[in-house]
Formats: structure tokens, sequence, C-alpha cells
């Protein structure tokens, strides 16, 4: 699950409507610094348009998902 946050008067509190979340559960929150360096260090590029997946005709049905 991802979701966006925003930190004020000292707590992280949710920019959107979340689902799903449990109460007494521990939830993460990274900045984009730091998902940026994660990134980087596992060499995740599944994100980058310049992927051969993204222009792949033949999964084009699955592109408006």
């Amino acid at each position: 699950m991802s979701i966006k946050v925003t930190y004020r008067d000292g707590v992280f509190e949710p920019v959107e409507d979340v689902t799903d979340v449990r109460p007494g559960q521990n939830y993460t929150v990274f900045s984009y610094e730091e998902l940026e360096e994660i990134r980087v260090t596992i060499g995740l590029n599944a994100v980058e348009k310049s992927f051969e997946f993204w222009d792949n005709p033949a999964d084009a049905v699955y592109d408006n998902l």
C-alpha cells in the first residue's frame, strides 16, 4: 500500500482518503529523497518510461487500466 502524507503540527496526516488500514499497525513514511535512494540502491527502474514494456504494442490493452 502506498499513500501520500503531509507533516503538520508534529503529526503525519494522509493527503487523501485511506482504506484498509488496521488500528495498531505500524506504517513507515519515506521522503522523496529516501525513496530515490532506495530505488537507486536496489536498481529498481520499472517506473522509467524508457523501459521497453511501456512502448510495447502487444501490451497496449493494459495501458489505461
